[in-house]
């Protein structure tokens, strides 16, 4: 008998037949997670329903902001280049190297929740995670054409020619947020409706 009440434990720790669930995953492999050079970070969110979870959003003081504008997530990404000289100690652009990094700052519920209110968090997470996606992939996309553009100028003019790469790159950004009004028509709203 005691096993059988050790087995029913274990099953209700993490499943839903216990009507509360886990607020998030810890890992989420999704294309965000699997992006060479993406870094996550979060700010932890509580509450019992979908409109407490919002307000510990919006109250959150660790929550980012794009500008002025207090946002759920954000995307920051960085190229960096490094030149290196040949044998006869002159810069060579066609030993350039050129290195990625994305960091993206998501929310993160925590602690236990009512199964709807984990469902709208879930389906939200995965669009807003899909939404940093767009802007993360796409700059990493990018990775050749900002090499391409070092190495094809002399040593002081690297910078501006890779600088053009980078504004086309902020270009895109910028009209893929007004193209998805920051992720709303995503479907990244919460809770659905907000």
């Amino acid at each position: 008998m005691s096993r059988m009440i050790v087995v029913l434990a274990l099953l209700c720790s993490g499943s839903a037949l216990c009507g509360a669930a886990r607020a998030q995953p810890d890992a989420i492999d999704d294309e965000l997670s699997r992006t060479p050079g993406v870094h996550l970070t979060y700010y932890d969110v509580s509450g019992s329903s979908d409109q407490a979870i919002r307000n510990a959003m919006d109250k959150s003081p660790l929550r980012p902001r794009n500008g002025d504008r207090a946002v759920d997530a954000l995307t920051t990404w960085n190229f960096s280049w490094k030149m290196w000289k040949d044998a006869h100690g002159i810069c060579d652009p066609s030993l350039a190297e050129v290195t990625f990094t994305a960091d993206v700052v998501l929310p993160r519920l925590v602690g236990s929740v009512p199964l709807a209110v984990a469902r709208d968090w879930d389906r939200y997470v995965a669009k807003l995670r899909a939404h940093e996606a767009g802007h993360a992939v796409y700059a990493r996309s990018r990775l050749g054409d900002v090499l391409a553009a070092a190495k094809s100028r002399r040593c002081e003019d690297i910078n501006s020619a890779v600088s053009h790469v980078l504004d086309t790159i902020r270009e895109h950004d910028r009209l893929y947020d007004i193209e998805t009004s920051h992720g709303l028509k995503q479907g990244a709203v919460f809770p659905q409706g907000h």
